[in-house]
């Protein structure tokens, strides 16, 4: 792979998502060389890059360093298998994968031989971008937490429009950060604004959804793709006090109200969308080796992400871990 500023790119996105790729492109050091979209070559032309006019056929001729994957939202439950197969092939390839979208976006997927088949290897080129726990004020809230003692309450919060990433992004990436906080939940009872798909991809609007966990711990998550702006925290609550943390600054605001305040410095330029910096930052993290992130627990994430979106269409809650034992994870 290219090292330094000149990594060549492959990107598949929507034509309202242009400016932002090419304004995250130039901050992370990506050079775009291809290009496809849902909405033909428009995007490709505005990037000076080659048009490439299906998203299968991006994955399996691109000879690029890296593929960044903006959008899915032109997948559909029948291509999905295919979908998968082809970007793990590109993985297998030694390309790296950067996604805004979880691929997989259903556990039913990672019981299919498309998926178990692969090595740990190549599943480990797919990074879905961009990882709470690797924003430097959300994993100095998880060094803070052995100081701070059990957390009793917890809060998650992931709002913006659809081009960082769709609703079913937001609801997996949070439900990444719940699991590596808090564990696996009992059960979850969610509602969404909207028609709701039958899994995290096509899911759009706004969630919320309230988890309980078997020891009497309790958290809640709201997400949103169509809050205009990004916005990401999480409030952690327990005899300690309270911890409030988002991309850019920490706090921990003890029982008799003085509290410790730790402010990450913002990455100069592009102040006025956080987002750019925020997925540049992880995409330099994802392509570096000398940073390594814990994988992300699929079959977990996915199982209580699915679970919440059964819930919306239910009505009831729903249990991760019924998920998990269908598949064999248990």
């Amino acid at each position: 792979m290219t090292q330094g500023s000149d990594q060549t790119t492959a990107c598949w996105l929507r034509a309202d998502q242009t400016e932002l790729i090419r304004s995250i492109a130039e901050s992370a050091g990506l050079r775009i060389i291809e290009a496809g979209s849902p909405d033909g070559p428009h995007p490709a032309e505005r990037l000076a890059a080659k048009p490439v006019n299906d998203f299968r056929t991006l994955l399996a001729t691109t000879e690029a360093d890296v593929v960044l994957l903006a959008d899915a939202s032109g997948s559909v439950r029948a291509d999905e298998q295919r979908e998968l197969a082809s970007i793990l092939d590109a993985a297998d390839r030694g390309i790296q994968i950067l996604s805004f979208e979880p691929f997989p976006a259903t556990p039913l997927l990672l019981d299919l031989p498309i998926w178990r088949e692969h090595t740990d290897t190549t599943r480990n080129r797919l990074h879905f971008i961009p990882l709470a726990r690797s924003s430097p004020a959300f994993f100095d809230a998880q060094e803070l937490l052995e100081q701070f003692g059990p957390v009793e309450a917890i809060a998650i919060r992931s709002l913006d429009d659809r081009s960082a990433g769709s609703l079913g992004a937001r609801l997996f990436g949070s439900c990444e950060m719940l699991i590596s906080l808090f564990g696996v939940p009992q059960s979850i009872d969610a509602a969404h604004a909207g028609i709701t798909p039958e899994s995290l991809r096509g899911l759009t609007g706004h969630l919320s959804a309230n988890a309980r966990f078997r020891d009497g711990r309790i958290a809640s998550i709201f997400v949103s793709d169509s809050a205009a702006a990004w916005s990401r925290s999480i409030s952690l609550i327990g005899k300690s006090g309270r911890i409030e943390a988002n991309d850019h600054a920490l706090r921990w605001l003890k029982p008799d109200r003085t509290g410790l305040t730790e402010d990450q410095p913002a990455e100069p330029g592009h102040s006025h969308d956080p987002a750019i910096s925020i997925i540049a930052e992880a995409i330099r993290a994802a392509l570096n080796p000398s940073i390594r992130i814990a994988p992300i627990d699929m079959p977990t994430t996915l199982a209580v992400a699915h679970a919440a979106v059964l819930s919306a269409r239910t009505g009831q809650p729903e249990s991760p871990t019924t998920i998990l034992a269908m598949l064999g994870y248990s």
